[in-house]
């Protein structure tokens, strides 16, 4: 039906025509039910749940402008500029004439200072007392001559694993001064780690740690340098063996005595890895090191497919044990299977060359670095005796930070404790301190720093300096406070969006920070003890 207009009116819809006191009066009542909402809105906003809550602008937030300034690391980037496609070794224009090739690394015969870029961050050093690296640097300078194998051996908690940060160092150390190979890994991978090497098991192994929360099964403090051990099989509990059963009501035995009829077996396959630096995939020895099997237990070693490289019998025994093989050639692939009544504790299976620097990672995730006074101290100074450990790396501290507290002086204490205990470990032994990132935790859009992260970081250093060792501060060299978003926002990004673990990239960044600031002391002593430098 069509609707005709009449003539002489004008067709419209709707229309109002409001003044500008209606406007104004419309804004005001909005801004006072706004005010009246942020006074009767609990500052700290209403918790929903253990995760969530509701928050609501306050005034301070409504009338102040954004003062979370972003930290600027582009100085911090352009010092430590990585060439991840190259090999670098010592600078062939110091005037070196003359090297020698040892487990495909390049080692030279005179000590000389080492190129670094810029140093970021420098050690620093209780009293100044920069004497207590010098143990360690005289190693360095004379490995060619006395054809040593050096261990250094890098803790730390989640920060470091995957080989985040170690593997730069270790292949930068290598290249430097000699080695080769992944160092110390684990039976059992407890994440699907695909660097320094790929890791694949049978799903019958099982994990202890002397970290985080104690499985109860564990009945001694045996967990090897590693902090950690491995089995296969269920704890050997049978302490004396009953002659006579049919005098005996069999329902009150336990499982347990009838464990030695049971035959366990398993595998652990270590192959090579396409994330990993070309010197960890060379390595002419392995060595696996166990203990404690109170039955005897077949061993086969396959370096392929079907292709059985060694096969032995690992003796009932009630200590620690190291079994070797040497290769002339690396394998592609390594599997070792086990079969017998019971389990050895493994401790961990080495990669390595015969002699230069082995650089171990040894990440434990959810670690404070407080373990190593729980742990048995007899057995771990024979195996870092055996290791010939010289150099650990601690880099601790980030699992302290979500317990926010007002005072460390207990964290200060018990970290004290573990470098007291290694150095009665370890005699001689020397300690560098790593300490903890920057951390972000929102507050409400904006990400900033938790706010005692500087006093756990005070924590830490008072205790190294206390105990006699060199610190190196990670939440400086990276920016400082509110620096970790910055490295999250970069272009390509450095950090993880959980704005507290750096990424491949950032870690190396990090890495290379660290190794310049360690080389930068090492060349003063070279400088000030030039009897090791032929001019």
């Amino acid at each position: 039906m069509r609707k005709h207009i009449k003539k002489g009116r004008r067709p419209y819809l709707f229309e109002i025509k409001m003044k500008p006191f209606h406007t104004l009066l419309f804004i005001l009542v909005v801004f006072l039910l706004f005010s009246s909402l942020i006074l009767i809105f609990p500052k700290n906003g209403i918790q929903l749940s253990d995760e969530y809550s509701l928050q609501f602008v306050a005034w301070d937030d409504f009338f102040s402008l954004d003062t979370t300034e972003s930290v600027d690391i582009s100085g911090i980037l352009d010092g430590t500029t990585i060439d991840f496609d190259s090999v670098e070794f010592v600078d062939s224009k110091l005037g070196l004439d003359s090297a020698m090739i040892g487990d495909s690394v390049v080692v030279y015969y005179k000590p000389v200072p080492i190129k670094v870029d810029s140093v970021i961050r420098y050690l620093e050093f209780p009293n100044g007392n920069k004497q207590i690296l010098f143990s360690f640097f005289e190693l360095l300078a004379n490995i060619k001559n006395t054809q040593e194998l050096v261990r250094v051996m890098h803790y730390g908690d989640s920060q470091v694993e995957a080989d985040r940060i170690t593997s730069y160092l270790r292949y930068k150390l290598q290249s430097q001064f000699g080695g080769s190979g992944a160092g110390l890994l684990p039976a059992l991978q407890p994440y699907n780690f695909k660097s320094p090497m790929i890791t694949e098991n049978s799903d019958n192994w099982k994990r202890y740690t002397a970290f985080g929360r104690k499985d109860t099964t564990v009945q001694h403090r045996r967990y090897g340098m590693l902090a950690s051990f491995s089995r296969f099989a269920p704890f050997y509990e049978i302490e004396e063996i009953i002659e006579d059963t049919n005098q005996v009501d069999l329902d009150f035995l336990t499982d347990s005595i009838f464990k030695p009829n049971t035959d366990y077996s398993a595998w652990v396959r270590f192959s090579e890895s396409n994330y990993s630096y070309s010197n960890v995939k060379n390595f002419s020895q392995v060595k696996l090191l166990y203990g404690y099997n109170q039955e005897p237990v077949q061993l086969k070693v396959y370096t392929g497919e079907d292709e059985l490289f060694s096969e032995q019998q690992l003796s009932a025994n009630n200590g620690f044990s190291i079994k070797s093989w040497t290769f002339e050639q690396t394998p592609k692939q390594l599997e070792f299977n086990f079969s017998g009544k019971d389990s050895p504790d493994i401790y961990g299976i080495s990669f390595q060359s015969s002699k230069g620097i082995i650089v171990d990672n040894i990440g434990m995730r959810g670690a404070s670095g407080t373990m190593f006074t729980r742990m048995d101290a007899s057995q771990l100074a024979e195996i870092y005796r055996y290791l010939n450990t010289k150099l650990l790396i601690l880099q601790f501290g980030g699992n302290v930070v979500p317990g926010m507290r007002e005072n460390y002086d207990f964290y200060k204490r018990n970290f004290g404790r573990q470098l007291k205990r290694l150095k009665e470990l370890i005699p001689g032994v020397t300690i560098i301190v790593i300490g903890l990132a920057d951390m972000s935790m929102k507050e409400k859009d904006e990400y900033v720093s938790y706010p005692n992260i500087t006093i756990i970081r005070d924590a830490l250093k008072e205790a190294t300096f206390e105990a006699g060792f060199p610190y190196w501060d990670m939440y400086e060299a990276m920016g400082g406070a509110n620096s970790m978003p910055s490295w999250v926002f970069a272009n390509p990004s450095l950090a993880e969006k959980d704005f507290t673990h750096f990424n491949p990239r950032g870690s190396n960044i990090i890495a290379k920070m660290f190794y310049n600031a360690f080389m930068f002391e090492y060349n003063q002593y070279l400088k000030k003890n030039k009897t090791f430098i032929e001019k």
